[in-house]
């Protein structure tokens, strides 16, 4: 299920941002393209209910790294905005329930902060 979640995550930032969008999903140390996104699983959570349901909740950090330096904020700005419309729900089938944005180092870190959530039953 968490290899769905990042393949719709990075299929959904490529339909809003353009296909030609860089989208990393491990930390990369050098030649990093921008502008660029890194999508990292933070957290991930399971909860028992009742019979064989159970709720399972997930949390991402989607990192933005901007690609003009003389208007970073402007640019950091519009792709937060543009994202909090954008991904409510991940592939009409996720909903997102908390999205939250920091600027640190002149890059949008966390924004794209996301937990979510799948209830039902789940087997492998």
């Amino acid at each position: 299920m968490v290899n769905d979640l990042f393949a719709l995550i990075i299929q959904q930032l490529k339909q809003v941002y353009g296909h030609d969008m860089k989208v990393y999903d491990e930390p990369i140390q050098q030649g990093m393209v921008t502008p660029s996104f890194l999508v990292l699983l933070v957290d991930d959570d399971q909860e028992r209910k009742l019979g064989n349901l159970s709720e399972w909740e997930y949390m991402f950090n989607i990192t933005y790294f901007p690609h003009d330096k003389r208007n970073i904020n402007a640019e950091m700005n519009q792709i937060s905005e543009s994202f909090k419309i954008n991904f409510r729900y991940i592939g009409n089938r996720f909903h997102v329930h908390r999205l939250k944005a920091s600027k640190s180092d002149g890059v949008l870190v966390g924004d794209k902060m996301q937990s979510l959530q799948f209830g039902g039953v789940f087997s492998e």
